[in-house]
């Protein structure tokens, strides 16, 4: 029968080593596990072999492009700032959730996805992330040196399954989530799209016809030396106005953006700005919903994983994206640390509605918060999606009613000289 060496964890502190007789390495981790240890590092032992005993020895510096660059390559500070896209990390979360299910051990299955990442960044992030594993480090410490990829939420999470004994369980709930907030996402950027796009080509068309078509049609009213009528006087000071500083006007347009880009880091400018938000018709009570829908998402998932409610109201606090809201969760989580309980904490904060409070008073008086914040989850995706309706359907003939206006403004424009000619001609 084949012999594995293994490293398990006998308790959070404790670390073994030694070698297991097993058919396979599945039947191997089974058997460590059925002993009551967290297997770290399993593998089939070797005869003959001249390497050193343990998981050090295992064959690291392998021919792949991640060890040909080497850490140095790649600083650790750029590791440790290292972002990926929202879908690269559902992907490799449902990855390693999956096998991880299949009986594979923690390091083996990092090796497996190591090997089929394209992107060299990630895969060294991933490579040490096995070494400090390897070296029995808790998965969830080693995540908390990469803050960039892994969220406080997701190293919490990650560490109450280690716990638990369900890390694997909890990884597809962290996937589910994660596929969950970016289905949102696009949704909301996928309706948003065609207004965006509306109105972007709405300007430019205004911006050519001012700018180029109508110079050479009112350089002819100019030179019959007529006085010309006064929305014909406007429209060729805007086309002179718009000809003679349209640089001007293009760099305002992008200090524009990078003066809100930059308000993020700025807590005064992002605070107003987040509070205009949720002010603005239509728009703001989306913001609302989907920030709801991100409390209610998360919470629900941290009390399902046996996260205690005040470190989870901590943990969601920092999921929320506007500060103002934020600022009530995090009024939620003192309250609750003084005593309080979640309801009576969030009636005293304005953007809690009744229905997510009602929700709440349910799932707390029947030991089931977080099925009833799932819920009530699932009810904010379903209003978010009826909003992006309503703001689909209000943006478009709202652009087409100022096309419109704007093109039939300089319609009439070019023909009131043609008609006060004519007039004065007869």
């Amino acid at each position: 029968m084949p012999k594995f060496l293994y490293r398990v964890k006998k308790s959070p502190e404790e670390i073994l080593e030694g070698s297991i007789e097993a058919d396979s390495e599945n039947m191997a981790v089974n058997k460590l596990m059925q002993l009551g240890y967290y297997p770290v590092w399993v593998e089939e032992e070797v005869k003959f072999s001249t390497r050193p005993f343990g998981p050090h020895s295992n064959n690291i510096l392998r021919a792949n492009p991640s060890t040909s660059l080497g850490i140095n390559s790649a600083s650790r500070e750029d590791l440790r700032n290292l972002k990926v896209k929202a879908k690269d990390l559902s992907n490799f979360t449902r990855q390693l959730s999956d096998l991880l299910s299949s009986g594979l051990t923690l390091y083996n299955s990092l090796d497996v996805i190591e090997k089929q990442i394209e992107d060299y960044r990630l895969r060294l992030v991933i490579e040490n992330i096995k070494n400090n594993i390897k070296d029995g480090k808790a998965f969830s410490e080693t995540l908390k040196g990469y803050p960039a990829i892994f969220s406080n939420l997701y190293a919490n999470l990650v560490k109450s399954g280690e716990e638990g004994g369900s890390l694997g369980e909890v990884l597809a709930s962290i996937a589910d989530f994660l596929e969950k907030e970016e289905d949102v996402r696009s949704r909301i950027m996928a309706a948003l799209a065609y207004p965006i796009l509306m109105a972007i080509a709405g300007f430019l068309t205004i911006f050519i016809l001012i700018a180029f078509v109508v110079p050479k049609l009112t350089g002819m009213f100019i030179e019959m030396g007529e006085k010309l009528p006064l929305p014909t006087q406007i429209l060729i000071y805007l086309s002179n106005f718009i000809k003679g500083y349209w640089v001007l006007f293009i760099i305002f347009i992008l200090a524009l953006i990078f003066l809100l880009k930059s308000s993020k880091s700025n807590a005064a400018a992002k605070n107003k700005i987040d509070r205009i938000k949720l002010r603005i018709p239509v728009f703001g009570n989306l913001v609302l919903k989907a920030e709801l829908g991100r409390f209610s998402r998360t919470l629900s998932m941290l009390l399902k994983n046996g996260v205690p409610i005040l470190h989870s109201l901590k943990i969601t606090s920092d999921v929320i994206g506007n500060d103002i809201i934020k600022k009530q969760v995090e009024s939620i989580y003192n309250d609750v640390r003084a005593g309080s309980s979640l309801v009576a904490a969030m009636k005293k904060n304005t953007s809690f509605p009744v229905f997510l409070i009602n929700m709440t008073l349910v799932g707390e008086e029947g030991g089931s918060l977080d099925k009833t914040l799932s819920k009530a989850s699932r009810v904010y995706e379903i209003e978010i999606d009826r909003i992006m309706k309503v703001i689909t359907a209000l943006l478009e003939p709202i652009f087409i009613l100022i096309m419109g206006l704007v093109v039939g403004f300089i319609v009439i424009s070019m023909l009131l000289p043609v008609f006060q000619i004519s007039l004065t001609a007869h």
